[in-house]
């Protein structure tokens, strides 16, 4: 399963009953199966969170020499191999603003005024 929060922040869940390593594999990665780890998480799954650029993206998960597809993702992909991709999908996030904060002191008015 992985998941997309509005800030870009990307988290990839796997479960599968294995002392590890898990990793997630992808384009973004440039198909490295040693360069993601995921960790382990509560549930008896893995997790890995990433942040990614904005546009859509392939991966799998690699366990045990094995690859895996997350079919749960943002739909899947056929690949060369004959095998499923999943996808993710990362939308462009508007950078936050911070919000507007009044500082003590002397209006810009009563500035005006004096000059």
């Amino acid at each position: 399963m992985v998941h997309v929060d509005e800030t870009g922040k990307t988290t990839f869940r796997f479960r599968h009953a294995t002392d590890g390593p898990v990793y997630v594999v992808g384009d973004f990665s440039g198909w490295q199966t040693d360069h993601l780890p995921m960790r382990p998480a509560e549930d008896f799954g893995w997790v890995l969170m990433i942040r990614l650029p904005p546009g859509t993206y392939e991966f799998r998960y690699v366990a045990d020499g094995r690859w895996y597809t997350d079919y749960a993702a943002f739909g899947v992909v056929q690949n060369v191999f004959g095998e499923f991709n999943g996808l993710v999908r990362v939308p462009k996030v508007k950078a936050a603003r911070a919000p507007r904060v009044a500082l003590p002191g002397p209006s810009r008015r009563r500035l005006a005024r004096s000059a």
